[in-house]
């Protein structure tokens, strides 16, 4: 039965207009009256319809829909659809309809066709709602009834019952009040109204006003036109306590007499505003100055005394005194007020001061830091310390001139030197500032007194910078670094912020080891090394203010174990026994080991080598590495070589004694060394100083007698010199005699023919200066000039003399002709050739040419042509046997001095 009425209902106020199209189909939906909207039908409205079941309800729709065919979409947003369910929340809809379209809904397929899918839009024309005030009550019929303190927080929507809450697009107007009109002070178009109402001293115990308002909400067609609600709100005056003041005084201002007198606490100067229907409350009071409700005369000297007497050093104290109004109406809005009017009295900030200046050293001595505030003195009275911590929200300290603020932080008293440098060296003035609020009461933020400050100064004094500990260095001794002459300043590190290190006569280097000072700080030279050594100093300065400063510096060199330089040896094998580390160049040092060819090995420094056993070769000196005793390389080992070449001595051989012939001349005394012997040495003549000489000696500038030479040989330089003595006996011959002496050239006489005399035997020269004899068989020349030495039995010469050879042509008278007057060749090998006697001997350039009776030449001869044989062996009749007859023949000497010479011969066969 509740649902056929809700439809009928909603028949009758509904109307719709449909436009039918496939897409964006436009419908209305009227709710004129959403106050009896049931949508459960559960005899209770809830304002809930669904936009799904509305369309299908509509007349003319043939094809329902439901939440397959879209998603229904508010695009104005008033948060009132449940878009999954479409159920619509009228009662959330806050305005009435000013338009047919003022709510209109969106149905929505993405799928569809339609632009932006819009498929229907159903507008719901919702009608004017006026609210239902709340029930009056009370003698004056009020909806209802506040206190005026609340005016300001309340509107006029807050008469009306919440479920549901008129539209919010209605029109308030004020209707009236039942007081004074002057009591209404206005209405704002929001719903909020103020209203004043009177105090009445000793009047009615509630003073309040009835006031009166109309809200009208307008509607559209088909719907109502209007809706109009009245209602009253009755406004009760709240008791006023008045307002209090708060006084700060000075302790000094009371000492002054300032407040001597008594004072009216609800004069206006203390409490302004007040019902005059309150009481004080002594029962509050610790001053004790309030005697009874009624009584507001206190004295804030006595106040101070009793406070002084009790407590010297009070800081502040704060003193209440309430004034007290009960309320007059039962509402809780309307409560009792109470009003304290309250006076603090300060005690003054006591003076503080900084004796002298704090000067600090910046030197290894300073202290951890500096606390500002310890530097302060304090204010005594009668035994009372009035001293004001630092690190309170009253007291402060500020930077005020200096190189720069080196507080441990802006608001810190207290300096860390262990951060500071010698750049922060200098004077520095610092402010300690404590507000009078030090002695506060409270969270009152404020005081009468004045506050107090001063300055503290510190002087930062700077050192003479030493430099950092240097220590647990290491170095090999080859390290530049270390390089002697060595500037001890250069190895100190530095921390780069107080640089440069001192150097100066305030400075002082100490040998930590020896304990001597070190006067040569900047040339200071490591003494030699041996193995490892330890080096350990400390540099400390001062300054004219005492700021001492000290660094360590400490390091340990190692040896650089050297092998030496590689060195080439020459050895001779008679040399003796020596050590190979003896010649190694360069300074080597004495801890490595040997190695050499065939497996020679050392076990030290040490290496013996016996030229006569040991073998020629490299030889290998390797020094280790010199490590830390963790094992760290500090010098890397080397090796150095000796190469041995290895000589044989040469001999002088034996000594020996010759005799030798002035005749000689010049002998070479090599040919008179042993044989054994070696060659390359030189020759000394003992017999004159011992000086060199060379080997060849010209015995014919000596006269006969007994010589003595030393021979020396030494060889390669490396070798030992060898000598060996040769005595040489000088004899000399007598000059033999000769003549000149002549020959005939048919003869061919030779050197042989020659004679002389006063000799055992004699040597014949070509010339005085021939040092070697004319073979025997030399052929004699005429003109010639011949020498003659006298040899005697040991083969001595003597001097040469000179004779000429005269040789006689062929034909001469004095010589017989040995050339024949024919020849036979008849092959009986006698006279079967023209025999020239011994003529190609004494004239071996001959030449001889034979001719026929006719003149025609058939032979030409020389000493190296064949004897003529009846032969021809010219061109023409080379070879042919010549017939017998006469032929003629020229002898042509070819010597430049002997004419050509002719005759005939007859051959006959």
């Amino acid at each position: 039965m509740k649902k056929v009425l809700f439809l009928a209902f909603a028949l009758l106020i509904s109307c719709f207009a449909k436009v039918h199209a496939q897409c964006d189909e436009v419908v209305t939906y009227n709710v004129c009256d959403m106050t009896i909207v049931d949508k459960d039908a559960d005899g209770t409205p809830d304002g809930i319809i669904n936009l799904y079941d509305v369309y299908n309800a509509l007349p003319g729709v043939s094809t329902p829909i439901t939440s397959a065919s879209g998603t229904w979409f508010d695009p104005n947003y008033n948060f009132s659809l449940d878009v999954s369910t479409g159920d619509l929340y009228l009662w959330d809809l806050k305005d009435a309809s000013v338009d047919i379209d003022s709510y209109q809904f969106q149905l929505i397929d993405t799928s569809s066709a339609c632009p932006d899918g819009i498929k229907t839009r159903l507008n719901i024309v919702l009608g004017p709602f006026e609210g239902k005030p709340l029930p009056p009550a009370g003698v004056n019929d009020a909806n209802v009834t506040v206190c005026q303190a609340v005016l300001a927080g309340f509107d006029l929507f807050q008469v009306f019952e919440s479920q549901p809450s008129p539209h919010k697009n209605g029109v308030w107007e004020f209707v009236g009040n039942m007081g004074d009109p002057s009591n209404f002070k206005g209405l704002s178009v929001e719903g909020k109204f103020n209203a004043e109402i009177p105090y009445e001293p000793y009047g009615d115990l509630v003073e309040f006003d009835v006031f009166e308002f109309k809200y009208t909400v307008y509607g559209v067609s088909p719907c109502d036109s209007e809706k109009v609600s009245y209602f009253k709100v009755e406004v009760i005056r709240d008791v006023l306590s008045g307002e209090p003041s708060t006084y700060d005084i000075c302790e000094s201002d009371i000492l002054s007499g300032m407040w001597d007198a008594d004072i009216d606490l609800t004069d206006d100067r203390f409490l302004i505003g007040e019902d005059v229907e309150g009481t004080w409350k002594s029962a509050f009071d610790p001053t004790n100055q309030i005697s009874n409700p009624a009584d507001s005369n206190i004295n804030i000297r006595e106040v101070y005394d009793n406070l002084k007497s009790s407590t010297s050093n009070f800081g502040c104290r704060e003193f209440t005194y309430t004034y007290s109004v009960e309320a007059r109406s039962s509402l809780t809005d309307c409560p009792s007020k109470e009003s304290e009017v309250v006076f603090r009295i300060y005690e003054p900030i006591k003076p503080f001061y900084q004796v002298e200046p704090l000067e600090v050293c910046l030197d290894d001595n300073k202290p951890a830091g500096i606390s500002l505030y310890n530097e302060l003195i304090f204010t005594t009275e009668n035994g009372i310390l009035y001293d004001y911590a630092e690190a309170s929200s009253c007291s402060s300290w500020s930077f005020v001139s200096g190189p720069s603020d080196i507080r441990i932080d802006t608001d810190s008293g207290y300096i860390d030197l262990n951060t500071l440098t010698q750049a922060n060296a200098g004077t520095y003035v610092f402010k300690y500032y404590v507000s009078s609020l030090c002695n506060a009461c409270g969270t009152s933020g404020t005081s009468p007194c004045d506050p107090q400050f001063a300055n503290v100064t510190i002087i930062l004094l700077p050192k003479n910078y030493a430099g950092e500990d240097t220590v647990g260095m290491e170095f090999c001794e080859n390290d530049p670094l270390i390089a002697s002459p060595l500037n001890l300043f250069s190895r100190l590190n530095t921390n780069s912020i107080d640089d440069p290190i001192y150097q100066g006569p305030l400075g002082t280097w100490v040998d930590n080891i020896s304990g001597e000072t070190i006067t040569n700080p900047t040339t200071y030279e490591l003494p030699e090394v041996k193995g490892s050594q330890l080096f350990d100093f400390t540099y400390s300065t001062l300054t004219d203010k005492g700021c001492v400063d000290s660094a360590n510096l400490s390091f340990t060199v190692y040896e650089e174990y050297t092998a030496g330089v590689d060195t080439l040896l020459d050895v001779c094998d008679n040399n003796g026994i020596f050590d190979l580390f003896d010649e190694l160049e360069g300074n080597p040092s004495g801890t490595g080991t040997w190695t050499g060819p065939n497996g020679f090995v050392t076990t030290d420094y040490k290496a013996e080598f016996d030229p006569k056993t040991a073998d020629a070769g490299v030889y290998t000196y390797t020094v280790p590495d010199n490590v830390t005793p963790e094992g760290t390389t500090m010098c890397s080992g080397s090796e150095a070589t000796i190469t041995v070449t290895l000589y044989k001595s040469p001999s002088a051989g034996e000594d020996v004694a010759y005799d030798v012939c002035r005749s000689d001349l010049e002998i070479d005394l090599i040919d008179y060394l042993d044989d054994s012997a070696n060659s390359g040495g030189v020759f000394i003549d003992v017999d004159n100083g011992d000086l060199p000489i060379g080997n060849l000696l010209d015995v014919s500038q000596l006269v006969a007698g007994v010589y003595n030479f030393r021979y020396e040989i030494q060889g390669h330089a490396s070798c030992l010199l060898d000598t060996a003595l040769i005595e040489i006996t000088i004899s000399e011959v007598e000059v033999p005699t000769a003549s000149n002496q002549t020959f005939c050239a048919v003869d061919g006489e030779t050197v042989n023919s020659l004679v002389a005399n006063n000799g055992y035997d004699f040597n014949w020269y070509d010339t005085a200066i021939d040092t070697t004899p004319l073979p025997l068989g030399t052929v004699l020349i005429n003109g010639e000039d011949y020498f003659v030495t006298a040899v005697d039995e040991n083969g001595c010469e003597s001097p040469k003399i000179a004779m000429t050879v005269t040789i006689l042509p062929f034909g001469d008278d004095n010589c017989e002709s040995c050339i024949k007057d024919g020849i036979s060749v008849n092959g009986d090998n006698v006279n079967d050739v023209f025999d020239l006697c011994n003529l190609p001997e004494t004239y071996p350039n001959f030449e001889l040419n034979i001719h026929n009776r006719y003149g025609v030449t058939v032979y030409k001869g020389t000493k190296s042509t064949p004897l003529f044989s009846g032969k021809s062996n010219v061109s023409g009749t080379l070879g042919k046997q010549l017939s017998s007859g006469v032929y003629f023949y020229v002898f042509d000497p070819k010597d430049g001095m002997t004419k050509p010479f002719q005759g005939n011969f007859y051959l006959s066969k």
